[in-house]
């Protein structure tokens, strides 16, 4: 239940769970056809509801996602070779457009037969905080899941989660200086630390004391810390990157002592989309809280929607 989180705000509203659900349905994930090197749509999260509803406040989607496995170097290493016994056929090079089409053909013949890859990960959408959650640490990844979420609606603006204070600072203020550090939270034993300039190198720290000399010198000479491994008590751990991406999410267990016993599967996952959820949305209020508040962009409104307005 999201080993990471991208955050995004959202500037529109969203249809109701219902409604939602119908919507998904007219996308669906279905596998990749002979000639498709990608596929995404929605599937059923819990049970077969493809929008299941925590605390009337989160709607939760499941994107599934495959791709077929081709390649770039495979494909490279055939059409040179090809492309050498066509010159040696012909006595001269091809041109570059030629050897684009060859590309071109070399692609199509050999998407059929490549390997197929299945994956999928979950969207949580904030209803009341006008969030959206993707559990995926790529941001290539979550775009895929925010462009099919506006395909399924009809339109969608977002923007990634942004603060007024950036989070180096804070994690480098933390890291620098344990009474700095906020009530109830604590440090991991993980950070990553760069220099201003970005040109001497990421030090890369694991499994090592935060509070140690080391990693103090090495702030002394003036690097920063761009991740940092972090503990909200009796909620959950983990690492805050520089542009507010959460990764390696673990929930205490001390959330789900107590719980029912479930029953099967899909009771099991209702239980802990009910504890993990809402705990995940209230650490990252106070995460935003300890960087400053909110930053909302200046959306403009489409030229299409004011003419709208004005008739």
């Amino acid at each position: 239940m999201f080993d990471n989180a991208l955050i995004y705000r959202a500037h529109s509203g969203f249809p109701a769970a219902d409604q939602l659900g119908q919507l998904c349905d007219k996308q669906p994930f279905r596998s990749c056809a002979a000639t498709e090197a990608k596929r995404v749509g929605w599937s059923a999260v819990c049970r077969d509801q493809l929008v299941h509803v925590v605390n009337s406040q989160f709607l939760v989607l499941r994107l599934n996602r495959q791709e077929r496995l081709l390649p770039p170097a495979a494909v490279k290493e055939e059409v040179e070779e090809r492309a050498a016994a066509r010159e040696k056929a012909s006595g001269s090079p091809l041109r570059r457009a030629e050897k684009q089409i060859l590309k071109e053909e070399v692609y199509e013949e050999l998407l059929p037969r490549a390997l197929k890859r299945t994956s999928h990960f979950l969207v949580a959408i904030d209803t009341q905080r006008g969030w959206i959650l993707v559990d995926t640490a790529s941001r290539k990844k979550a775009e895929e899941a925010l462009d099919l979420l506006r395909l399924t609606t009809g339109s969608l603006k977002v923007t990634p989660l942004a603060t007024r204070d950036r989070a180096t600072e804070l994690m480098t203020r933390w890291l620098a200086s344990p009474s700095e550090r906020a009530d109830g939270w604590e440090l991991g034993e993980a950070c990553q630390l760069e220099s201003p300039s970005g040109d001497e190198g990421v030090i890369k720290a694991t499994e090592v004391d935060l509070d140690s000399e080391e990693i103090q010198q090495h702030l002394e000479r003036g690097r920063i810390c761009s991740a940092l491994a972090m503990a909200r008590a009796d909620q959950l751990a983990l690492v805050l990157q520089d542009d507010l991406a959460l990764k390696k999410i673990r929930f205490d267990d001390a959330l789900i002592e107590g719980a029912e016993p479930a029953d099967d599967d899909a009771s099991a996952f209702d239980t802990e989309a009910h504890l993990h959820i809402p705990a995940l949305t209230a650490v990252i209020e106070e995460l935003i809280g300890l960087l400053g508040g909110e930053a909302l962009p200046i959306i403009e409104e489409d030229a299409s929607s004011e003419e709208q307005e004005a008739a």
